[in-house]
C-alpha cells in the first residue's frame, strides 16, 4: 500500500509515528507525501489546546479531499480523548487511542469499511514498545522512555488521554540506545510525558539519572539530549551526576508554566518560584554555561496583569535562555476549564505578543555569549547548496559553510548571529 503520515503535537508523537514508518516499510509498504495520494491516510493527532483539535479535524479532511477513497486512521491525544467527533467530524474509517499504536499497522492492512474504535478505558494500558530510530537520512533519533501523566495539571487534558506513568524497561531502553549508537545516529533525545516520573512504576524504581547513565555509557558515541524535565528532578545529586557525562548536552528544558506563585498554585504545579530557581542554580553551579529553556503559559484563569508582569519578571531574573510561550487554551473536561476569572481571548493575545517580545532578548543574549567560542556543531541538513545547518550541544542553531557535512560533527568557530542562527566557520586541523 501508498501510506501517509501526518503527526501533530510533541516529540512522543513523533516518536510513535517514526516507529509506525519503520514497521509498514518492514512490511513491504511505501510511504508518500501526505498531499500525495494514498491508499492509506494515519493522522497522529494532539489535543493538548484548542488549536491543537483544529489542525487534527483539518488534516483529516485533507486526506479525504486528496483521495475520498482512502482508508483514513486517526490515533493519538484528540483520538483518544473524542472519538465520536474522529468518527463524524474527520470521516475516520478506524480510531485508536494512545495505546499500542503497534495495531495500526495491522489494521491498516485488513481494514473494513465497518470502522474501528480502539481505545483504553480505565485500566492502566502497558508501556507501548516501539522500535527507536526514525529512516534512513536522519541524524537524531527519539527515545520514548516513558509514557502517560498522573500530575493533572488544571489546564491540561494529556492525562485524561494519556492515562497513568509507565516506563520503558530499563534493559530495554539501554539496549534500544546501544542499537541507535551502532547504527550511526549521533544524537539520542529522550522523550515521554514525564520523563522525570521515569521508574517510579518499575522494579526497583531506577531513577531518570540512573537511565540517563546507562544510555550514555551505552552509546558513547552519540550525544544524549533530555526532553522537558520538571523542575523538582533537579537535586544537587541529579546536577553532578549529569556535569560528569560527557556526552550528555548541557541543555535542560525545565517546565516553568508560570513564575507567578499564586498562578502556580491555581494550576496545581507541585513547585513554588523559589524551588525553579534552585534548580537553575543547581544546574548552573556545575554547568555553568548550560542552556535553561521552559514553557510559559499567559492569560490563565485568574492571572491579573500584575501577576503576568511578575511571571515575566521571574522568567528574565531567572535568565532562561529561550521561552516558549501559550496563551492558555481552555480545555473542557479540566478543572480549570471552570475556574473564576477566564481572561478574554483578546487579552491572552496581548500577553502572549508581550511575553514573546520581552523573551527574545534573553535568547538573543544567550546567543550572543556563544560568538567567539568554538563548539561541536551536528550538521542536520543542507540548507542551500554548499551551507549546511546544525545543533550544537546547548542546542542552538549554527550555519556553516562545506561539502557533504550531513550527520557529521565538526567543531566550528562561532562568529556571528543572524536572526535566531548563529554563524560559523568549521575549525578544520
Amino acid at each position: 500500500m501508498k501510506v501517509a503520515f501526518y503527526t501533530l503535537g510533541c516529540k512522543a508523537n513523533q516518536f510513535e509515528t517514526q516507529a509506525l514508518e519503520r514497521l509498514f516499510t518492514g512490511h513491504g509498504h511505501t510511504l508518500v507525501p501526505f498531499d500525495a495520494p494514498a491508499d492509506v491516510y494515519i493522522v497522529n493527532t494532539c489535543t493538548v489546546t484548542a488549536l491543537s483539535d483544529k489542525k487534527s479535524r483539518n488534516a483529516a479532511r485533507r486526506c479525504k479531499k486528496i483521495n475520498p477513497d482512502a482508508r483514513l486512521i486517526l490515533c493519538g491525544c484528540y483520538a483518544q480523548v473524542k472519538p465520536e467527533e474522529a468518527k463524524t467530524l474527520c470521516g475516520a474509517d478506524a480510531v485508536i487511542g494512545t495505546a499500542d499504536k503497534s495495531r495500526v499497522l495491522s489494521l491498516a492492512e485488513g481494514l473494513s469499511r465497518d470502522g474501528v474504535t480502539d481505545l483504553w478505558h480505565g485500566e492502566k494500558p502497558g508501556f507501548d514498545l516501539l522500535p527507536a530510530g526514525g529512516l534512513s537520512g536522519r541524524t537524531r533519533a527519539l527515545l520514548k522512555v516513558q509514557d502517560g501523566c498522573q500530575n493533572f495539571c488544571t489546564y491540561c487534558r494529556i492525562p485524561y488521554a494519556r492515562g497513568p506513568e509507565r516506563s520503558m524497561p530499563f534493559d530495554d531502553a539501554v539496549n534500544e540506545a546501544r542499537r541507535l549508537g551502532t547504527e550511526g545516529y549521533r544524537e539520542i533525545v529522550f522523550t515521554g510525558i514525564e520523563i522525570s516520573a521515569y521508574g517510579r512504576d518499575l522494579p526497583g524504581r531506577p531513577a531518570l539519572i540512573d537511565l540517563i547513565e546507562a544510555v550514555c555509557a551505552a552509546a558513547p558515541r552519540a550525544r544524549v539530549r533530555l526532553g522537558s524535565l520538571e523542575p523538582r528532578t533537579v537535586t544537587e545529586d541529579f546536577a553532578a551526576r549529569c556535569a560528569a557525562l560527557p556526552n550528555l548536552c548541557p541543555h535542560f528544558h525545565l517546565s516553568l508554566q508560570s513564575g507567578c506563585d499564586k498562578t502556580l498554585k491555581a494550576m496545581n504545579r507541585k513547585y513554588d518560584s523559589a524551588r525553579y530557581r534552585l534548580s537553575c542554580d543547581l544546574l548552573r553551579a556545575r554547568m555553568p554555561d548550560c542552556a535553561i529553556t521552559t514553557d510559559l503559559i499567559v492569560g490563565f484563569a485568574g492571572e491579573t496583569e500584575a501577576d503576568f508582569q511578575e511571571s515575566l519578571a521571574f522568567v528574565e531574573e531567572c535568565r532562561l535562555c529561550k521561552v516558549h510561550v501559550f496563551p492558555y487554551s481552555r480545555r473542557e473536561g479540566t478543572r480549570g476549564y471552570d475556574l473564576p476569572g477566564q481572561v478574554p481571548n483578546a487579552q491572552k493575545a496581548l500577553r502572549a505578543a508581550e511575553a514573546a517580545r520581552r523573551c527574545e532578548s534573553l535568547e538573543r543574549n544567550y546567543l550572543q555569549s556563544r560568538i567567539g567560542l568554538v563548539r561541536p556543531v551536528l550538521f542536520e541538513q543542507e540548507e542551500e547548496p554548499g551551507v549546511f545547518t546544525g545543533h550544537i550541544p546547548e542546542y542552538c542553531l549554527v550555519r556553516a559553510r562545506g561539502e557533504n557535512l550531513h550527520n557529521q560533527v565538526l567543531p566550528v568557530r562561532i562568529s556571528g548571529l543572524r536572526d535566531a542562527t548563529l554563524t560559523g566557520e568549521i575549525v578544520y586541523e
